[in-house]
């Protein structure tokens, strides 16, 4: 019997360089999906809203590697546009509804 996962991804969201570089490696291939880094603080819940988003893209009947860069593309938008939010103390939430307001 197999256990273990076929495939990760290495985000990289605390990182400091201009870009954002999240890595997927899924046992044959490495798939880098590259993004400028925001300067924000409305961050909190990145990591949850990127795996329910690759879930969700999968669902759609996307393969892994478009899942993952699509949903790093929606969490890319959810900072920029969670940065206007006025909620939370500290690091408040990323827009989960800013294609809503798009």
């Amino acid at each position: 019997m197999r256990f273990g996962s076929s495939a990760v991804l290495v985000k990289d969201g605390h990182g400091t360089g201009s870009d954002v570089a999240d890595v997927l490696i899924d046992g044959d291939r490495v798939y880098t999906f590259r993004k400028p880094r925001l300067q924000a603080t409305n961050t909190h819940g990145t990591g949850c809203t990127l795996s329910a988003a690759i879930a969700s893209y999968l669902a759609r009947g996307l393969d892994l590697p478009a899942s993952v860069e699509r949903a790093q593309d929606f969490v890319w938008n959810a900072i920029r546009a969670g940065a206007s939010l006025g909620v939370g103390h500290g690091h408040g939430p990323v827009d989960h509804l800013w294609m809503q307001r798009k």
